[in-house]
C-alpha cells in the first residue's frame, strides 16, 4: 500500500515539474520576432540604383516636377492627381501596352471616356487619403461620371537622377533621397526626398519633398 502511494506521489511531482517546464518555455511578447519586411520592399532594396530611380522617382519628376510636392496626400491638387493618373496608366512598365486605348478610347468621337471610378482606383493604389475632385478637371461630365478628353499621354524627355541615400524606415517604408543633375552629373539642380510605403497591392507615396 505504501509503495502504491509512493508511486502515486512520484507521478504527481513529475507531472508538476513537467508542467512548470512547459510554462517557462512559452515565449513572452518580448520573444516574438519583429514583423518581416513586405516582399515589395525586399525586392526594391535589391534593385540597382538606376532601376530603383526609374521605378519610383524619375518618371513622375519628369511628368509633374514641383507640382507633386506634398507632406500629405490630401493636399495634392486634383489637376496634379489627374496628370499622375494619366502618366501611370501610360507607363508601359506598369500597365500593358496601349492600356489607355483599349480601356477608354472611343472611335465614335475620337476621345477618351474615363470613368471617375477608374481614376479613383488608380489614385487609391498610389496615395493614402487623397482628395480628388473631378469637377476641377476639364472635360468632366457629371451626369455620366466620367472625364472626356482628347488625349491621356504624350509624356517624354529625360532626367538625370543620382541616388544620394536609401533608408528603410521600418518594415514597410522606404525613403529615397535623390539629386537631379545635368547630363554630365557635374551640377545638382535640386534634391528630393521620396517616402514610400509598400503594401500587398504595390506601393504608395506618403510624401515627396524638396531637400534644401
Amino acid at each position: 500500500m505504501k509503495k502504491a502511494v509512493y508511486l502515486f506521489l512520484l507521478v504527481l511531482i513529475t507531472a508538476s515539474l513537467l508542467s512548470g517546464c512547459n510554462k517557462k518555455s512559452t515565449p513572452s511578447a518580448n520573444d516574438v520576432p519583429a514583423p518581416a519586411s513586405v516582399p515589395g520592399l525586399e525586392q526594391a532594396l535589391k534593385l540597382p540604383d538606376e532601376e530603383l530611380l526609374d521605378s519610383y522617382c524619375s518618371g513622375i519628376d519628369l511628368c509633374l516636377g514641383d507640382d507633386l510636392l506634398f507632406a500629405y496626400a490630401k493636399d495634392i491638387p486634383s489637376e496634379t492627381l489627374f496628370t499622375f493618373f494619366c502618366y501611370m496608366t501610360s507607363n508601359q512598365y506598369v500597365y500593358e501596352r496601349n492600356y489607355q486605348d483599349k480601356k477608354w478610347y472611343s472611335k465614335t468621337d475620337d476621345k477618351y471616356h474615363v470613368p471617375i471610378a477608374d481614376i479613383e482606383e488608380v489614385l487609391n493604389r498610389y496615395f493614402d487619403g487623397h482628395n480628388f475632385d473631378p469637377a476641377q478637371i476639364d472635360g468632366y461630365q457629371p451626369q455620366a461620371q466620367e472625364i472626356v478628353v482628347g488625349g491621356l499621354s504624350g509624356f517624354g524627355g529625360g532626367r538625370f537622377p543620382k541616388l544620394v541615400a536609401k533608408e528603410q524606415l521600418n518594415s514597410d517604408t522606404l525613403k529615397l533621397t535623390v539629386d537631379y543633375c545635368d547630363p554630365e552629373y557635374e551640377n545638382v539642380f535640386y534634391t528630393k526626398a521620396y517616402t514610400l510605403r509598400f503594401t500587398a497591392e504595390g506601393y504608395q507615396y506618403l510624401s515627396i519633398k524638396k531637400v534644401v
